[in-house]
């Protein structure tokens, strides 16, 4: 993954295939999870990009590091044990993460909802959308992925949605939750774990990936040269 950098057409960056499929399997993930929240839409479980397999002999530029956090992470959003599918009535408290109530008065909170959730849910999936169409054909110079002029709200936004959901299920609340994953992400992983636990590791580290893409996108954006 290489920092974005500004070019004629807006801001692109260098990212390998398997960095731009984890990416849009987390995008459609997240889109999922805002379509299940709407019970009229029944395509929700659509996903154009084909989940990895554990014999995959790897993708270019695809490390043996690389292709373990890919196994840690199996492209899922839930901890084992929990697994949230898109279609279903939906309590997940993600939800409510990604479309939080606009006042803590329940009446006050359902009227505002009534007119405003499906907008604010709309526009979210449609942002996301946008992410993974570009993730899968990428349109910038040399097959980098452009951010075009005039879309950098709508990207900062789709990615931070992403991070709020990896946040959630990782338990952070707080700036100490993040140092304490940040030191998961980079610890050795041990000679046995469960399954929640490699899954915790991995995702972990997929959430510190995603966090400096972001950054990488806010110090593009204002003129900076990007995250160390």
């Amino acid at each position: 993954m290489r920092a974005f950098r500004r070019v004629s057409e807006g801001l692109a960056c260098g990212l390998d295939d398997w960095e731009r499929e984890l990416l849009a399997r987390l995008a459609l993930e997240v889109r999922a999870l805002l379509q299940a929240d709407d019970p009229a839409d029944e395509d929700a479980d659509e996903s154009p990009v084909p989940p990895s397999s554990p014999t995959d002999p790897g993708r270019p530029g695809e490390s043996e590091r690389d292709r373990e956090v890919l196994a840690a992470l199996d492209f899922d959003l839930d901890p084992p044990g929990n697994h949230v599918h898109a279609g279903r009535s939906t309590t997940d408290p993600v939800v409510g993460v990604l479309l939080p109530q606009a006042s803590e008065d329940p009446v006050t909170a359902m009227e505002v909802s009534s007119l405003t959730r499906a907008r604010l849910r709309d526009g979210k999936v449609d942002r996301l959308a946008r992410l993974v169409a570009e993730l899968s054909a990428p349109s910038g110079p040399e097959g980098t992925i452009l951010v075009a002029l005039g879309q950098e709200s709508d990207w900062l936004g789709a990615i931070n949605d992403i991070r709020l959901v990896l946040a959630q299920r990782l338990g952070i609340e707080s700036a100490q939750d993040a140092g304490r994953v940040r030191d998961v992400a980079f610890r050795e992983a041990p000679e046995s774990e469960t399954p929640h636990e490699q899954w915790y590791r991995g995702t972990a580290l997929v959430y510190d990936m995603v966090t400096w893409w972001q950054e990488s996108l806010v110090s593009a954006l204002f003129g900076g040269t990007g995250p160390a």
